[in-house]
């Protein structure tokens, strides 16, 4: 249950490796996670509104996004890559680019997951257990 946020619904949506597949999944939530993070990190509501209508373009991929060239430049780059290259090719006036890059170049970290470790490892020890 950890992975069902908006957040993962949209990087799971812009990843460029997951939609030029033939089975790519994009169910309600996916959609729905996806125009929620478009509608948070867009900055004005013209890009948010441009941004929307871009998202049914390149899930179908029509125009830019079902070219033969940026299916190929699909295999070769991670997909920050990928979406900073859509924004080359259409002169950088994409805003959906903004926000998938913004998406897609989140940093991850396991640091919480290592707090909550070594509190478990410290109350759970064979010393404590034995008192029980």
């Amino acid at each position: 249950m950890t992975l069902h946020h908006n957040l993962h619904a949209a990087g799971y949506f812009f990843n460029h490796t997951i939609q030029y597949k033939d089975n790519e999944h994009n169910d309600g939530e996916v959609m729905r996670g996806t125009m929620t993070v478009i509608t948070r990190l867009a900055r004005t509501m013209n890009e948010r509104l441009d941004a929307m209508t871009k998202v049914e373009r390149y899930r179908m991929k029509l125009g830019i996004y079902g070219g033969y060239d940026m299916r190929c430049a699909s295999q070769r780059h991670t997909p920050a890559e990928w979406w900073i290259q859509v924004n080359y090719q259409q002169a950088g006036t994409n805003p959906l680019t903004y926000v998938a890059v913004r998406v897609l170049s989140q940093t991850t970290s396991s640091s919480p997951c290592e707090r909550n470790w070594s509190t478990f490892s410290l109350i759970h020890t064979k010393i404590r257990n034995s008192l029980c």
